[in-house]
């Protein structure tokens, strides 16, 4: 009985290994939906910005986001793209976390 489990678990981890990518869920996002995206990511990721301004620069990181989102997941790759905590990061905030850190000032001889 043992070894017919085992031999039923190896068919059932074969035939999930054939499936198809293209039965892969993969999100793509309706940029005309990109605003509710937003808020729900607001609320899940707990974000408070400084003023609207503030929330606007954000958003529009959002939407850059949700692009490069729907662009990577079409390509079909090995990797699921999904939005994540970084999704509203600016430029500048990705920068600052990922880039080389430089001093602004001149050492002192």
């Amino acid at each position: 009985m043992r070894s017919v489990s085992v031999v039923l678990l190896l068919a059932v981890a074969a035939m999930a290994s054939a499936v198809p990518d293209t039965y892969i869920y993969r999100p793509h996002y309706d940029l005309s939906k990109a605003k509710v995206l937003f808020e729900d990511f607001i609320k899940e990721y707990n974000r408070i910005y400084k003023d609207e301004a503030d929330k606007e620069d954000h958003f529009q990181a959002f939407v850059e986001s949700l692009k490069v989102i729907n662009e990577l997941n079409a390509q079909n790759s090995g990797a699921i793209f999904d939005i994540n905590n970084l999704a509203d990061y600016t430029e500048e905030e990705k920068r600052n976390l990922y880039g080389l850190k430089t001093t602004t000032t001149k050492p002192q001889n």
